[in-house]
């Protein structure tokens, strides 16, 4: 009895050790199953916090580029004729007179200011000019006449077709010589020749419209074609070539030049007029392309030894013997700087150049044609320091765009230092560029007018006619005549 007791104790025993082994196999798959799950979940969500990681990198690189953007656009849009290039004319928004070029209000009222010479028509000017046969002269009696009378005179204009006749007679041989210019047998005058030249160049009108106009003011009798204006102008620039040879001359013996550059069109393709000016000669040329190979090709500053004032240029810091840098730009550019940044380095900037040109012209009233060194030496120091200053001012810039912005334009701030202080150590450069731009504006008045030229010969032909005419009023001379003086060669 008791024999099987114990077996079946032992029995028991057994099954319960199998189940147990059943179970701690049961336990270590489930813990198996159990590891590998969580595992796969927090493999998951490892790979998932990278991505997101890797994808916030991204987004973060993008908003900071969208940024750049942002700003890159908003001083686009900022932009005007008084912080940067652009001319008046692409302002989105109206600005006060003069504010373009630097100028601050005075408080002064517009218009003549004390001291300065008025002009108005002047009695004894105009009896000097009839004594010279220079007016036309008729009189219209009021009253009873005597000797006792006082004169007013009335000015005024009127267009006359006047038809010329030159005979030609027999020589003793019985041949009559007829010089090739009266070829045809009627033809048009130099007078003519000139209003129309003078319309079409320095008034910038249409030839067919010169047409019209010549008929209206003939009443008819004269009908020249579009064809006739452009011989005209032909021969306008054939017989020129005297004069603007001269204008490159006076240019070259100047001490100080001008220059710039705009583009137009011309037969659907880009091409560029520069212009060389002092203060009594301006000469214009046409080129298909801009810089060195231009310049190379205009043959004026290769020749030239003279002080040099520009837009900032680079290709011609390798002609002259001295190079000025237009303040009126650097300004417009430092007045942007102060908008966008609101660092007050570049304010410091502008009121240094400004008390510096201030300076210059109270010298100048006086006779003085020269800073002493030390003053020389002040402004150096004083321009060197707001410079510094700027480029430690500008590690705290928060905005990467206009931080990178506002360094370049410190960069060119210290490498051009003598040229923009140029002015101030050489009395004769000027502290601007404007006379050139003022010469240049023209070319764009025809651009906008006419949108471009149809050929390269008609533009250099305006070239011409505008070299000579703008240096005719500099040296306050006719322009209409300075016309005609070219036709009679």
């Amino acid at each position: 009895m008791g024999g099987n007791y114990e077996k079946q104790m032992f029995n028991q025993l057994e099954k319960a050790l199998l189940r147990i082994d059943q179970l701690e196999n049961k336990v270590s798959k489930i813990e198996d199953e159990t590891a590998n799950k969580y595992l796969k979940i927090i493999y998951e969500k490892d790979f998932e916090i990278a991505n997101q990681k890797e994808e916030n990198t991204t987004l973060s690189e993008r908003v900071v580029k969208l940024e750049e953007e942002v700003e890159r656009l908003r001083k686009q849009l900022n932009n005007n004729s008084s912080n940067s290039s652009m001319p008046p004319s692409k302002d989105t928004k109206p600005n006060a007179p003069n504010t373009y070029n630097g100028r601050t209000k005075t408080g002064k009222k517009s218009g003549g200011q004390k001291g300065h010479k008025g002009y108005w028509l002047n009695k004894n000017e105009i009896e000097e000019k009839i004594q010279k046969g220079e007016i036309e002269h008729h009189i219209v009696n009021h009253g009873n006449c005597s000797d006792k009378y006082t004169s007013k005179y009335v000015l005024d204009m009127r267009i006359v077709t006047i038809a010329t006749e030159h005979r030609f007679y027999e020589d003793d041989n019985g041949e009559i010589s007829i010089p090739i210019e009266f070829r045809p047998d009627v033809q048009y005058g130099n007078n003519l020749k000139t209003f129309s030249t003078t319309l079409i160049g320095y008034g910038i009108v249409a030839s067919d419209r010169v047409v019209e106009i010549i008929k209206a003011l003939s009443d008819n009798l004269l009908r020249p074609s579009e064809g006739s204006l452009y011989n005209f102008l032909v021969e306008f620039n054939h017989k020129a070539a005297g004069k603007i040879e001269t204008i490159k001359t006076n240019l070259l013996n100047g001490p100080v030049m001008h220059i710039d550059e705009t583009g137009s069109r011309c037969e659907n393709h880009n091409m560029y007029f520069r212009n060389y000016s002092n203060d009594k000669s301006v000469l214009y040329t046409v080129n298909p392309t801009k810089g060195k190979k231009a310049i190379e090709n205009d043959d004026i500053l290769t020749r030239y030894i003279g002080k040099l004032i520009h837009d900032h240029d680079t290709a011609n810091y390798s002609y002259g013997s001295g190079n000025g840098e237009c303040n009126v730009h650097i300004i417009r550019y430092l007045v942007a700087n102060s908008d966008n940044t609101h660092n007050n380095w570049s304010n410091d900037m502008i009121d240094l150049l400004l008390s510096i040109k201030q300076s210059k012209e109270i010298a100048i009233r006086f006779g003085i044609n020269a800073f002493e060194q030390p003053d020389i030496d002040d402004y150096i120091r004083r321009y060197n320091k707001i410079v510094d200053d700027g480029y430690e001012i500008n590690q705290n810039n928060k905005s990467r765009f206009y931080k990178k912005e506002e360094k370049r334009l410190l960069n060119r701030l210290k490498k051009y230092r003598d040229n923009h202080l140029l002015f101030a150590i050489d009395f004769d450069v000027p502290f601007d560029n404007n006379l050139s731009e003022r010469d240049l504006r023209i070319v764009k008045t025809k651009t906008k007018m006419s949108g471009g030229f149809r050929n390269i010969i008609g533009a250099k032909t305006f070239a011409n006619i505008m070299s000579i005419t703008k240096t005719a009023i500099k040296q306050k001379l006719s322009p209409c005549r300075s016309i005609q003086s070219v036709f009679e060669g």
